[in-house]
């Protein structure tokens, strides 16, 4: 029937050719004969060699086709262009081969549905490839002026039961995936009401090496490696860790400063270790502080500073243990609240009982305790008699004792005390020095509220 047809166009062509005041009536005889009703084409080429079948050269279109049939799902469309391989071996040849040397070799437009679509049953639905070092295997680009979450320049959808997107890169220092964003996030992640993580990130190596780097323009700035272990170059604000508001890690290691506002803080030493908290400055001997309590108004109440000197604004307490009240039931259960005394400046003490012979006493004091006390500096001695006497009297003190006197020139023999106050060796200290109050200057990066579930950020 095809062959039929093409004679008829051949002898429409030969008419125009004879007489072209009958341009009309051949034109439409041409027409007629491209035209027809039925499911085999109305006109077939067939080439047995390595040729092309049709080829088509225009400074328009060269190859134009269109398809009127109102499709009710993909695997039913028809397409203003069909092409087909049909070889049976062998898988680099195409259907439809788009070709351009500075243009593009295949465009699709289409102005309620897919521009380009792809279907495959068992392989991939549209495949790109580029050699060029700059080039992309496959580009989309959404041009709307509008923002909206539904769209995108690409779309990976893996369905009901595969990955939405796989990216895979096979050459040193390539990236596999690289985002980029000149206002909004680079990359965004989302999920739904599943209760897996939003992030998934594994390391198959035997090695360790990083799972997250975080870079920035002085260098790393974050760092979490497949051993577990993170380091931080700069400070680590948080507003809360848990239901808790509890940090649980075997160890944590910041070279700047780690800030934990939440309920209360728990820092507990594993079992059978011995320290729960060190804290090591990076100055030595300049009086800086290496450790401060602050109260809500930012006041420090307790520092301790490189020097092994501890300020405190309050009171010294300690829990005292009682004869009768403090246990119930073989358990304590109560402490007396006891004081600390304060002084005007650093001293050492110690005490003892001597005896009294014959009016006299000749006290040597305790040599660990002459190791301590500042040879340069007078200490003093108070006496108290346990017995009747005149009175007693410090008539002399040497760097290593003292002597004890009765008043009047006595004689008696008895028992006193003794107490020693002297000044530390190595202490220099002025007398009740005034100080400063300090407080602790806010953070330069104040802790940032934390977004309200499901709310993305600006994009």
């Amino acid at each position: 029937m095809w062959k039929l047809r093409l004679v008829w166009l051949a002898a429409a062509m030969a008419a125009v050719s004879i007489a072209v005041v009958s341009m009309p009536q051949a034109r439409a005889a041409i027409e007629d004969a491209m035209s027809c009703a039925q499911s085999t084409p109305c006109l077939e080429w067939d080439n047995s060699g390595s040729g092309d079948a049709l080829k088509g050269v225009s400074k328009g279109n060269a190859v134009h086709g269109q398809t009127k049939f109102k499709s009710a799902g993909k695997p039913a469309g028809k397409a203003g262009v069909f092409g087909e391989d049909l070889s049976s071996t062998g898988n680099l040849n195409a259907g439809v081969l788009g070709s351009s040397t500075n243009g593009t070799g295949v465009i699709g437009t289409s102005t309620t549905y897919n521009a380009v679509q792809g279907l495959s049953a068992i392989s991939t639905g549209v495949y790109g490839q580029s050699a060029g070092s700059g080039g992309l295997g496959v580009a989309g680009r959404n041009i709307s002026t509008t923002h909206s979450n539904n769209g995108a320049g690409v779309l990976a959808d893996g369905g009901p039961a595969d990955d939405g997107l796989h990216a895979f890169a096979n050459g040193t220092g390539v990236n596999a995936v690289y985002a980029f964003s000149a206002a909004g996030t680079s990359l965004f992640a989302n999920q739904g009401a599943s209760a897996a993580p939003e992030l998934y990130l594994q390391h198959t190596q035997t090695t360790a090496g990083d799972i997250i780097q975080a870079v920035g323009p002085s260098g790393d700035v974050f760092d979490v490696s497949s051993d577990g272990s993170a380091s931080l170059a700069g400070n680590l604000f948080v507003g809360h860790i848990s239901d808790q508001g509890s940090l649980v890690a075997q160890s944590i290691e910041s070279a700047g400063s780690l800030r934990v506002a939440s309920g209360g803080a728990d820092i507990k030493a594993a079992l059978g270790a011995s320290v729960a908290l060190n804290v090591t400055s990076g100055t030595s001997d300049t009086e800086s502080s290496v450790f401060t309590i602050n109260n809500s108004s930012g006041v420090q109440t307790l520092t301790a500073t490189d020097k092994g000197d501890v300020f405190v604004s309050g009171l010294y307490f300690s829990q005292g243990f009682c004869n009768s009240g403090c246990v119930v039931g073989n358990k304590q259960v109560h402490s007396v609240g006891e004081y600390a005394p304060t002084e005007t400046e650093p001293t050492i003490e110690d005490n003892g009982e001597a005896a009294l012979v014959d009016g006299v006493a000749n006290v040597e004091m305790d040599q660990k305790f002459v190791n301590v006390i500042d040879p340069a500096k007078e200490y003093l001695v108070s006496v108290t008699p346990e017995g009747d006497c005149e009175g007693l009297f410090v008539a002399s003190r040497g760097p290593n004792g003292f002597v004890v006197r009765e008043l009047r020139h006595g004689h008696h023999s008895l028992s006193f005390e003794y107490r020693i106050v002297a000044k530390r060796s190595g202490v220099d200290a002025p007398r009740l020095p005034m100080t400063d109050i300090m407080t602790h200057q806010a953070s330069p990066h104040p802790m940032r509220r934390p977004r309200a579930a499901g709310v993305p950020p600006v994009r």
